[in-house]
């Protein structure tokens, strides 16, 4: 049987019949969009969200995936939104997504967190695995390229005893998760769904995360760029890793 997968702008062509509005071409059967649509659209083969202001309510928006991912390599392209303030981010997660503020619920989650201000010939992103009820496990690494200046692929690679950070194929990050099992049971039972994610903060909104993250991202206020910025991501397939019994699916809901 043969399977034919319609990219974003296709689908919203032939349901729209070309009359969509920015954000219809950024959902699908495999992604939503879970608020903001007006900032983002389809150019090619890549999924573009805008900030189009110096404020966290005009600055990007959420998709997450109607899929449910275990083992394997769960991968993304991403070009990151520049300068001060703003974060573009790849994450897996089986709490819908969110943060619980209210730090009563346990969850699991695996973060790419890749700041603009953090961006230069050699930029370092924020990692971080969340256990427990908030429980933050997390890690600079740095990669040896500008993370606003071109698409890079960000993967997940998942086993039944650990997880890594990869960046373009390099490991920069391996966690062992044996003595995490919230983690491993995330990971068996194929719990955590896909999310990307463009956000920022202002002077005048209350700040996001523990003191060190803070200052990574710093404000919006101090973006020096033109607005609107831009971040754009492509959809890559999932792969199997050696040695990992998966059932093997390939989404490529951006191309």
């Amino acid at each position: 049987m043969t399977t034919t997968i319609l990219s974003f702008a296709s689908v919203c062509a032939v349901l729209m019949l070309g009359l969509c509005r920015p954000g219809d071409a950024c959902s699908d059967a495999n992604w939503e969009v879970a608020y903001s649509p007006e900032h983002c659209h389809v150019e090619g083969d890549s999924v573009i969200v805008s900030c189009n202001a110096a404020s966290g309510d005009q600055c990007g928006t959420r998709m997450s995936s109607t899929f449910h991912v275990g083992r394997g390599s769960h991968a993304m392209g991403i070009k990151a939104a520049p300068g001060a303030g703003v974060a573009t981010t790849y994450y897996l997660s089986n709490n819908g997504g969110l943060y619980d503020k209210t730090k009563t619920h346990p969850w699991v989650e695996l973060d790419f967190e890749i700041m603009g201000h953090m961006a230069g010939p050699q930029s370092k992103i924020w990692t971080n695995m969340f256990t427990d009820t908030a429980v933050e496990h997390n890690q600079w690494i740095t990669v040896p390229f500008d993370v606003t200046a071109g698409y890079h692929t960000y993967s997940f690679d998942i086993t039944d005893s650990s997880i890594s950070w990869v960046v373009d194929g390099v490991t920069y990050r391996k966690e062992d998760i044996s003595k995490h099992p919230d983690v491993k049971a995330a990971v068996s039972d194929s719990s955590f769904q896909e999310f990307a994610s463009v956000w920022g903060k202002s002077s005048s909104e209350p700040g996001e995360g523990i003191p060190e993250f803070q200052a990574g991202l710093s404000l919006l206020d101090h973006n020096s760029n033109s607005f609107p910025i831009f971040a754009g991501y492509k959809r890559l397939p999932r792969r199997r890793l050696r040695g990992v019994d998966l059932e093997f699916q390939v989404f490529q809901a951006f191309q």
